[in-house]
């Protein structure tokens, strides 16, 4: 079926070409066409189902109402979900989004970035991966529009979304010690990423607080790549079920945490019985375990908002002031925790 072109709904009003692309980009009241003229025109190509070029209209304009999103790990509940909201808000905007996982290489997001910049994209919401500073200076020198989200590099003056790691993760530990749990370990990505050494920090500072020392053996730091085994090794070497070495373990995402209760279950130890779990990110799968697990849960839908609203602000204004902003997350109890 032929595709309804600019020509043939000027030829069945009996108009210019011109006067047909001006009335559907919007500029009908700025050249002075009629109300009735334009009324005609949007009604005409509605029902013949008119749909614009959009590879032309960019070329035309310089905008292809495109937003590129790399995000740090598909396999990451956590991505997924906030990945969709952020689709959400930039359709209510009327731009789509072109999706990209960096798996957290820096490699890996540069080719990413140069393929969207290829595409044309008109901005960019990026989960930078460990080591991909360079990247986002290069942006930020060729005035590239960007937001960064989930983490930000501190020594470089960026518009970026995060939680508050750290009291997120003071809240979680806290609880735990609130709980009368003393031996508390952390399983972290061993990663230099800010919101992971926030995490830490956090764990830390509650245990610190409370009085109980920092025992850095009870501090799993697992890398990127890790697979299951990795997990199962590091949860393994704090010997859970001995209440004398670990009663509760904090897990730094919802990846570790999925894999190390899955952990926990093979060794057939009991949550929160045997040890107590709490984890950061609160995937579906968290609220239908058994038992449920305590989580931190981050406003997906409010950083998708302001991720999006703040790149569009720079595409249309510029962006006259850095947006620096930081979200509350909300620790959840549940039953992993004794609750």
């Amino acid at each position: 079926m032929k595709k309804t072109s600019l020509s043939d709904i000027a030829r069945q009003l009996g108009v210019s070409k011109t006067l047909v692309s001006l009335v559907l980009n919007g500029k009908a009241k700025e050249h002075r066409i009629s109300d009735e003229v334009s009324n005609k025109v949007k009604k005409l190509a509605k029902e013949l189902n008119y749909k614009p070029n959009q590879i032309a209209k960019g070329l035309r304009t310089g905008k292809t109402n495109t937003i590129g999103l790399i995000i740090a790990d598909i396999a990451n509940p956590f991505f997924g979900k906030l990945g969709r909201e952020i689709e959400k808000e930039a359709a209510r905007h009327g731009y789509r989004i072109v999706f990209c996982s960096s798996d957290e290489n820096p490699e890996n997001s540069q080719k990413q970035i140069e393929m969207l910049q290829q595409g044309q994209v008109d901005g960019f919401i990026i989960a930078p991966p460990a080591g991909s500073e360079n990247q986002i200076l290069s942006l930020k020198r060729n005035r590239i529009p960007f937001v960064l989200i989930d983490r930000n590099f501190p020594d470089i003056d960026t518009n970026y979304i995060v939680v508050d790691n750290i009291q997120a993760a003071f809240d979680a530990t806290d609880h735990l010690v609130k709980k009368g749990y003393k031996k508390i370990a952390c399983v972290t990505l061993n990663v230099h990423l800010n919101n992971m050494n926030q995490r830490v920090l956090g764990y830390k500072q509650a245990l610190i607080e409370n009085n109980i020392p920092v025992d850095e053996d009870l501090i799993k730091m697992m890398p990127f790549t890790h697979e299951k085994d990795d997990i199962m090794e590091a949860v393994k070497q704090l010997e859970p079920g001995n209440k004398s070495k670990v009663e509760a373990i904090f897990f730094a995402t919802s990846k570790l945490g999925i894999m190390g209760i899955e952990t926990l279950h093979s060794m057939d130890l009991h949550i929160p019985d045997d040890i107590a779990v709490v984890s950061f990110d609160d995937p579906d799968a968290y609220k239908i375990s058994q038992p449920p697990v305590s989580a931190i849960a981050q406003p997906l839908q409010e950083i998708g908002r302001e991720s999006v609203n703040v790149l569009l602000d720079l595409m249309k204004n510029g962006g006259t002031e850095t947006k620096k902003i930081v979200l509350k997350a909300k620790f959840i109890p549940r039953k992993s925790s004794g609750y």
